[in-house]
């Protein structure tokens, strides 16, 4: 239900003239926040600035339903010069490599008076970004959906598995990230499917973990690790960089967990936390 108050309810319902102007509240997944608006030049509203870009945003119409029956949805274009950058790296750089998945999404409406005093604002779409439905080198188009979408999980939430059902790292695993975060560079042979490190974990260490930049042109891009070996501290990519590596370029690596209970007592020491029941019988055998 939208709300609005009654100064403002009068404004609509009596202002021969208003100015209307849209508001885009975007928070990444890295815990970024981006604030911009169509009008042409920056706002300030409810103490948060809105830059007018660029980039530049336009949408399509949101498609709402009344009840939880079907989840609302919205199409929203980015449009942005090769030189447009967000911390430093291109925008439709960052839009490629995933950082916008599943980022949250508000869009509001503000109004304005002629003399360009604001009079309130409504929702019009909450929700996350989903899909990257087209992108060019200068536009980028998505598919967003409301937050409806979060109620479509299977119940119960949690299952009977041999491996553990938490995420390493997060509320139920228990450890902390920064603990097992290891320091390294960037050696002579390294491309954008691989890297050549000075690392001196034993084999496998960091499989199925995360690697993320902290300097050179993929600054601040954090990649899936597929394998790791010690003897040349080769770390190979599951999807290539965006950019070639330099040597010296350095970079933080995080270990990685098959979810077994092996692994949770040997590799983590953190059996108290196995979240998985590795004498489950199979379905092949269960009563």
């Amino acid at each position: 239900m939208k709300t609005a108050s009654g100064a403002f309810v009068s404004f609509l319902a009596s202002a021969t003239q208003m100015v209307m102007a849209e508001l885009y509240d975007i928070t990444l997944a890295d815990g970024t926040q981006l604030h911009y608006t169509t009008f042409d030049r920056k706002l300030v509203v409810g103490g948060t600035t809105y830059l007018p870009g660029p980039p530049n945003f336009k949408r399509g119409t949101v498609e709402e339903v009344l009840g939880l029956s079907k989840v609302g949805t919205l199409t929203l274009e980015i449009h942005s010069n090769p030189t447009d950058t967000i911390g430093g790296v291109p925008v439709l750089q960052k839009i490629v490599r995933g950082d916008f998945d599943k980022a949250a999404l508000t869009v509001r409406r503000v109004f304005m008076d002629s003399s360009l005093t604001q009079q309130g604002t409504v929702i019009r779409f909450v929700g996350n970004i989903g899909d990257l439905d087209q992108v060019s080198r200068t536009m980028a188009k998505f598919t967003c959906k409301s937050k409806v979408e979060d109620l479509n999980i299977q119940l119960p939430r949690n299952t009977f598995q041999p491996t553990c059902i938490h995420t390493l790292f997060d509320s139920g695993c228990t450890l902390s990230k920064g603990s097992f975060a290891v320091s390294g560079a960037v050696q002579s042979g390294s491309t954008v499917n691989k890297l050549l490190t000075n690392l001196t974990q034993a084999d496998s260490y960091f499989d199925n973990g995360q690697l993320l930049f902290t300097s050179g042109a993929n600054n601040g891009h954090l990649v899936a690790v597929k394998t790791y070996l010690h003897a040349s501290g080769l770390v190979q990519f599951v999807v290539p960089l965006p950019a070639a590596p330099s040597i010296g370029d350095t970079f933080t690596i995080y270990p990685g967990c098959d979810k077994t209970q092996s692994t949770c007592s040997g590799k983590f020491s953190n059996l108290a936390n196995f979240g998985g029941f590795p004498y489950v019988p199979v379905p092949e055998t269960a009563l």
